[in-house]
């Protein structure tokens, strides 16, 4: 794969993730009660344990220093990408559940 490939599948992910966290969030907006949000919290907390998982895998498929200090920081921005996606989610879905619920 030349570099240009590589760039471009690079390119594919950062795209394909962030649809990802905009269908995460017109799911989490569209939850109309606690248990369907509490679901929901569950799903995306086994999601963030996988991605640990796989982190971890990278991290000790080698010795080399380099490879796992860069592993280690893709895992801590994935992981912030993570928790502001999860934090703005919440955020809606508080203020959501803070309204009064609209008259017939």
């Amino acid at each position: 794969m030349s570099q240009t490939e590589t760039q471009k599948a690079w390119d594919r992910f950062q795209s394909d993730a962030k649809a990802l966290g905009s269908e995460l969030r017109r799911h989490y907006d569209a939850v109309d009660d606690e248990e369907k949000s509490a679901e929901l919290n569950r799903s995306l907390e086994q999601l963030r344990q996988a991605a640990d998982a796989v982190f971890k895998s990278f991290e000790t498929a080698t010795k080399d220093p380099e490879v796992r200090t860069r592993t280690k920081d893709a895992a801590r921005s994935f992981g912030t990408a993570l928790t502001e996606t999860f934090r703005e989610l919440g955020e809606e879905l508080d203020k959501a559940l803070r309204k009064p619920a609209a008259k017939p």
